[in-house]
């Protein structure tokens, strides 16, 4: 559990959003925890038993097909939480939650969530606001794994990802940005190599260092930019 020695804001955009009532209701139950890379917090449908407000790491929505392929539908870092199924009165989700890149996140069990949620205004509306954003990252999401190539869709990947964990170096394989992007291996293997030989990554075993994020931009699709926008847009509104 947090100390009382520790500051009383976190470095999760929701928790620090909120008035000093509210955060005390919340404070003395939030643990502070380590997730490691590779970690499974919830299941498709399955109940949950914690929600999460990351602060370094980054989690990963993702869903699979019966024959076991699996792509990446939305991520959630530093802006939100995971666990806003609660809004709808449900105690699962149509995906499971996956540590992608591992960090720090606040820890709180579902029962008291509830609880507080019920007596604090702006926690409930906050949450609203981050279900909301989460909903065009979904769509957005849906629409470029169908119509953009794989080279498009890992630039808007990696340049997200630095967006929310605030570093260029980013520890993934390429099996894992495959299935982050809805690709196969080989695929992300040429592009990477591509986009090694421009300068834009350098690409080792296991880490994605971004060298030019100015090209990068260029070198996506319009998703980026729309869920950029969206994404400024929602951090304005504290």
């Amino acid at each position: 559990m947090l100390n009382s020695s520790e500051p009383q804001r976190s470095k999760n955009f929701i928790l620090n959003s909120l008035p000093q009532d509210e955060y005390d209701r919340l404070h003395p139950h939030l643990e502070r925890v380590e997730l490691h890379q590779n970690e499974v917090l919830s299941r498709i449908r399955e109940p949950i038993a914690h929600v999460y407000f990351p602060t370094t790491v980054l989690l990963s929505l993702v869903h699979s097909t019966m024959e076991g392929e699996t792509v990446e539908v939305g991520a959630t870092g530093f802006e939100g939480m995971e666990g806003t199924t609660f809004l709808f009165n449900q105690n699962s989700a149509p995906w499971q939650v996956e540590v992608q890149l591992a960090g720090e996140a606040f820890k709180l069990s579902t029962e008291i969530f509830v609880s507080v949620l019920q007596k604090s205004d702006v926690l409930r509306q906050k949450v609203t606001d981050f279900t909301y954003f989460k909903l065009i990252q979904l769509t957005q999401s849906a629409l470029c794994n169908r119509f953009h190539t794989v080279e498009q869709r890992l630039c808007r990947w990696l340049l997200a990802a630095q967006d929310r964990v605030k570093t260029p170096e980013l520890l993934l394989t390429r099996d894992v940005l495959a299935t982050m992007i809805g690709s196969t291996r080989p695929a992300v293997s040429i592009v990477t190599g591509t986009l090694q030989t421009a300068g834009l990554i350098r690409a080792t075993r296991g880490k994605v260092t971004i060298l030019n994020r100015e090209e990068m931009e260029e070198a996506t699709c319009e998703c980026y930019q729309i869920i950029k926008q969206e994404f400024a847009r929602y951090l304005q509104q504290n």
